[in-house]
């Protein structure tokens, strides 16, 4: 009789064409890793890199500078709740730029710098900035608090620099997961702003051709040329663009893969004047095709309570025989942003069920007194752009629902790191 039992049809063993057309509905990065988890049949049913997600909601890494290392990242559960959860020390190695959900990492022992992928675990060796053009000497600065930045000291026999450069934003000109040619730049401050480019395999850091601050000096010749870099994005096809001195100017960059790769400046305009300056925060997002420009700014409230709140623009750079545009835009759709000092993220609310479109999420840094001594307390808010109304996203992850947030260091800095399936494609 038990020989006549119906079979039990399992999930393990569903037809692979089911399982990849299953694997199509859906929208999230981590449910799709977890799909492909089940069991090898379902894992070779469908690929490591889907082509079919959507833009993913951005974890944010948070990497503690002082001593041990503490990092963790924060996920987002629905539009007001999330999770902190910790991650391995970071021992040695300092975050320097983000870029299509890579890490660029610098190492504080030997200078090395890498692309690392927190999703993949895959690692990109890179040139250690020891290899920079007239760099004489790379050194990693301690002081008596604890804090610690890298800085080169560099040597140009023709221009008067400044004993000290600081590593100021390193960004990638493509995703490394579809372009074997991409190219990193870095931009180091204090030495007018000179960028630095090299591609995977290369030996060294080469100095840009052209270099426009460079040109800038002579043109200005014995008057200090100082452009303040606010923010760098990769933006259209292997172009970057660039926001210096509180919202005064604009640079678009041609990156050449070359080789040798590097970023030629081919506009240099001014910002229209719909745009606030003094030393506002700026961002810059590249969204649906577009270019968005996000400026940051308090409101006072009838209460005498100052409240941040933002503007939004969208951006046209122009290029050498065009000026700059740009339009206010009160309403953003569907769309939220995730505003960080590198490389911003912009998701669409409709992918995500529980999420609201026409929204700005951002780290708010306040200092506090705690046991008689200053410390930094961070919180992550969400602003919706139609009413104003601002919200404080929740630690779903603890004994009771309370507000997310975690003490930090002067000079740490929270990275958006959209979620990143893919290989390095070398």
């Amino acid at each position: 009789m038990a020989d006549h039992l119906p079979r039990i049809a399992t999930w393990t063993g569903l037809r692979q064409h089911l399982v990849k057309l299953t694997s199509h509905f859906l929208r999230s990065a981590s449910d799709y890793i977890r799909f492909r988890a089940v069991c090898k049949r379902w894992r070779s049913a469908v690929p490591p890199r889907p082509r079919h997600l959507p833009a993913q909601l951005p974890f944010l890494l948070y990497l503690s500078t002082p001593e041990p290392r503490n990092s963790s990242a924060f996920c987002l559960a629905n539009a007001f709740n999330g999770s902190m959860r910790r991650l391995p020390h970071t021992t040695s190695m300092y975050c320097i730029g983000s870029s299509y959900g890579w890490l660029i990492l610098i190492s504080e022992a030997t200078s090395a710098v890498s692309l690392f992928n927190p999703v993949t675990a895959e690692d990109i060796p890179l040139p250690p900035l020891s290899t920079l053009p007239s760099c004489v000497l790379l050194l990693f600065y301690q002081s008596e608090d604890g804090i610690g930045s890298y800085f080169i000291k560099t040597d140009y026999p023709n221009i008067p620099v400044e004993s000290n450069a600081i590593v100021d934003k390193a960004v990638l000109s493509s995703d490394p997961t579809l372009d074997r040619d991409f190219v990193a730049i870095v931009f180091l401050d204090g030495i007018y702003k000179r960028c630095f480019t090299c591609r995977p395999g290369d030996r060294s850091w080469k100095d840009n051709v052209n270099e426009p601050f460079y040109d800038l000096h002579w043109i200005f010749p014995g008057v200090p040329q100082v452009f303040n870099l606010t923010d760098v994005v990769p933006y259209g096809e292997r172009r970057l663009c660039a926001v210096y001195n509180d919202n005064d100017y604009l640079a678009v960059f041609d990156v050449d893969p070359g080789p040798p790769g590097r970023a030629t400046m081919i506009a240099w305009n001014s910002i229209p004047p719909c745009v606030p300056r003094g030393g506002l925060p700026t961002y810059l997002i590249g969204s649906a095709g577009e270019l968005l420009l996000v400026t940051e700014f308090c409101k006072r409230s009838a209460a005498r309570k100052n409240t941040r709140s933002f503007r939004v623009f969208r951006l046209d750079p122009g290029d050498g025989d065009r000026p700059a545009k740009a339009i206010e835009v009160e309403d953003i759709g569907d769309r939220m942003l995730f505003l960080g000092t590198s490389h911003s993220v912009c998701v669409a609310a409709g992918d995500f069920p529980g999420f609201l479109g026409n929204a700005i999420y951002y780290v708010k840094e306040e200092k506090m007194s705690l046991e008689g001594e200053d410390t930094l307390v961070s919180t992550v808010s969400v602003v919706n752009l139609e009413n104003g109304e601002i919200t404080e996203v929740i630690d779903s992850g603890g004994s009771e629902p309370d507000g997310l947030e975690w003490l930090s260091d002067w000079l740490d800095i929270p990275w958006w790191v959209a979620p990143n399936l893919g290989r390095g494609n070398n």
